[in-house]
C-alpha cells in the first residue's frame, strides 16, 4: 500500500503558502506607507495615503491579470473549436 502524500508536499499547500507570503509582504508594504501623496490621473488630481495608492495599484494589476487570462482562454477555446470543426469536416469527406 502506498502512504498518502504529506500535506506540505502537495501542490495546493505550496500555492497556499506562496499566496500567504505574498499577502503578508503586501500588507507590510501597505502598513508602512501611510504618508500622503499627490495622485494625478488625466485631469483629475487628489491627495491620498500612499498605502491606498499602493493597494489600488495592486487591485488594478490583479484585475488586468484576470482579464488577460480570460481573453487568452477564450482565444484558446475558439482555436480548439475551429480545429474540431475542421477535423470533423475532414473525416466526413474521406
Amino acid at each position: 500500500m502506498t502512504q498518502p502524500t504529506p500535506l506540505w508536499q502537495t501542490r495546493k499547500f505550496r500555492i497556499g503558502l506562496l499566496a500567504a507570503v505574498i499577502a503578508v509582504l503586501a500588507l507590510v508594504l501597505i502598513l508602512q506607507n501611510f504618508d500622503t501623496t499627490e495622485v494625478q490621473f488625466f485631469f483629475w488630481r487628489a491627495e491620498a495615503p500612499l498605502a491606498g495608492v499602493i493597494f489600488t495599484s495592486m487591485l488594478i494589476g490583479a484585475g488586468l491579470q484576470v482579464l488577460v487570462r480570460m481573453v487568452l482562454r477564450r482565444r484558446q477555446r475558439a482555436r480548439q473549436g475551429a480545429r474540431g470543426v475542421v477535423e470533423q469536416g475532414d473525416h466526413t469527406t474521406g
